[in-house]
Order: structure tokens, then C-alpha cells, then sequence
């Protein structure tokens, strides 16, 4: 972890008289283990109240992958549910891409992780919903010469059984698992690729539209002032028991976000506070994009009637049309 060090000799913590485990180089804190899981902790309920990610009655639907990212946020918003006066309890969302024995395995661990606390569990899975699994596609669709690689199949798909399916369970926000390092990851990826519209719409407080939330669930962000390296720390810390692979889809392609993210962990090296400049950037600019960049019209979707840009079929749509043939 080049942000931090792991204390081998004794150091005292930065706010009290404990032993530090860690430094984080972009602060100068020296932090011990109960210290820092305050602080994480901290940082996710300060996130939430400085964003205004959730109000009182809101049904919260967790995106659970079984991952260290979406149980650490499960963990937290489940607390944070619990002490609140009447609220809604939460409900914990799979989907099941079908992707051999690394989803087999994150399941099981989503399954075990929603019994211990008692959270209501759903898992949605591509071979129930459209037939064949995320590894059928592609072996499938591999040979072909339009061949694009795993991650665009699934995103694609799996964002929309996520929207629908946290709608479907009376869901009035979805909660994400991602941390801070993927925050800087998408929106240097965006830049790269020129995609000011993605960022315009991504401004975090826009003005709700009745006509898009018509189709669109709110997605919330609670971990995004995080580093995925505290994330791992403060889910070993607690012992959680989490699935601690990434899809091997994304191991073996060679997409422009592995390569985007390996560039971003050269550059911490030298400028440790990378990430919250790049988040940073984000915020600001994706306000001065939504305020003053022309709003485009967009068409509505010829088959589910989901907003799609200036086309007539939105890309789930064409996806499916495309694999059922």
C-alpha cells in the first residue's frame, strides 16, 4: 500500500496515547486500529449528511457483491438504519452475472455476511432473467468480430437488473460500493474520453427530474472519500469475511480502466493526495458542466421506453437484441 506504512516499531497514534499501526502519508497521521475504524466511520457519516445522500424515509437497497467495498457499506448503512427513529430496514441486492466460481464464492459470502446481521437478501441472476449467463455471452460472442470485451456486456446489463430490482423491492435509493479510487479511476477515464455529458450528470446535486427518476432509482456514494486501501484495512480489521478477488474478466482483458487505475497508483507515489485531487476535480467541474453546458433532448427507448440519447433503442435494449440472435 504505497499511501501508507505499517508501523514495525512502536509509534504513538496521532490523536491519542495507543500504539499506531499505520501513517497515511497524504495527512501525516499516525493512526492506531481503533482510531482508524472510528475514523472510517466517521467519514462515511459525514459523506452522507454533507452530500444529502439520504433522508429519514428512505428505503435503501444495497448493491452486494460479497466484496470488501459493499460489505464495509452494508456494515455501515445497516448501523446507521438501526439507531435511526422508524426507519426503513434495508435490503441487500445481488446480481448474479453468472461468472464461474468468483461469483459462486462472493455470493456465498453475501449470503453468510446478510444471515449473521439479519438483512433481507435478494440475488437477480442474468441465466433467470435473459436465459444465459455472463460466461455463456461470451463464449459465445468471443468469435466474433464485434466482439467487445466482457465488461461491456455486463455493465451494461447489470446496471439496468440493479436499477429495476431495487425499484421492484420499493427501493427509493440504491447504495453503491464505490470508494474513492474508483471515484478518481471513471472521472480520469471520462476526461480522457472527452464524456463531459457523463460528467455534467453526475453533479451530485442536480435537481431531480420526475420524468428520469421515473426510470432511474438515486444512486448514493457513501464510501467515495475513501481509498480503496482503507477500505481493505478497515474490512481485515473488522474481520469481515469477504470475497478478496476481482472478476477475472477484468484481470485478463486489457481494458483502458485496469490501465487508467495502474497509471493513477504510479502518481500516488509521488503525490500521495492524487485521488482527492482527482474527486476534487470532479465535484467542481461536473457543477460548472451541469449549470452551464446546453441541456441535450433526449429520445425515449422504442421497446422499455427508458431514456436513450439520440438514438431509438437504448444500449440494454440493442444488448439484447443482439444476443438473441
Amino acid at each position: 500500500m504505497s499511501n501508507y506504512n505499517i508501523f514495525l516499531k512502536k509509534k504513538e497514534c496521532s490523536h491519542c496515547r495507543n500504539n499506531a499501526i499505520i501513517h497515511r502519508k497524504y495527512s501525516g497521521e499516525n493512526l492506531c486500529s481503533e482510531c482508524f475504524q472510528k475514523n472510517i466511520e466517521k467519514i462515511i457519516y459525514k459523506t452522507i449528511s454533507k452530500y444529502q445522500m439520504l433522508k429519514p424515509d428512505d428505503r435503501i437497497i444495497v448493491a452486494l457483491s460479497g466484496g470488501k467495498d459493499s460489505i464495509a457499506l452494508l456494515y455501515n448503512l445497516n448501523i446507521i438504519q438501526n439507531r435511526a427513529h422508524q426507519s426503513k430496514s434495508i435490503i441487500a441486492l445481488t446480481i448474479d452475472e453468472g461468472i464461474g466460481e468468483y461469483r459462486e464464492n462472493s455470493i456465498k459470502n453475501a449470503k453468510e455476511f446478510c444471515m449473521k446481521h439479519d438483512i433481507e437478501h435478494k440475488i437477480i441472476s442474468f441465466k433467470e432473467k435473459f436465459g444465459f449467463t455472463l460466461d455463456e455471452i461470451i463464449q459465445v460472442k468471443q468469435e466474433t468480430p464485434d466482439y467487445k470485451y466482457a465488461c461491456n456486456y455486463c455493465a451494461t446489463l447489470r446496471r439496468r437488473l440493479l436499477n429495476d430490482g431495487a425499484k421492484g423491492l420499493g427501493g427509493t435509493v440504491l447504495a453503491m460500493g464505490h470508494n474513492l479510487t474508483d471515484f478518481a479511476e471513471t472521472y480520469l477515464m471520462n476526461i480522457l474520453y472527452k464524456r463531459l455529458d457523463i460528467i455534467a450528470n453526475q453533479y451530485l446535486f442536480k435537481e431531480e427530474n420526475d420524468k428520469i427518476n421515473h426510470f432511474f432509482i438515486k444512486k448514493i456514494s457513501p464510501l467515495m472519500r475513501i481509498p480503496e486501501e482503507e477500505i481493505l484495512l478497515y474490512s481485515n480489521i473488522k474481520k469481515f469475511n469477504y470475497y478478496p478477488s476481482h472478476c477475472p474478466y477484468r484481470e485478463k482483458d486489457p481494458i483502458i480502466r485496469k490501465r487508467v487505475l495502474d497509471f493513477i497508483q504510479v502518481c500516488k507515489e509521488y503525490s500521495p493526495e492524487i485521488e482527492f485531487n482527482l474527486l476534487n476535480g470532479f465535484l467542481e467541474i461536473s457543477e460548472t458542466l451541469h449549470n452551464h453546458r446546453k441541456k441535450k433532448d433526449y429520445n425515449s427507448c422504442r421497446i422499455c421506453g427508458y431514456p436513450c440519447g439520440s438514438k431509438k433503442k437504448c444500449t440494454y435494449c440493442s444488448l439484447l437484441q443482439e444476443l438473441s440472435q
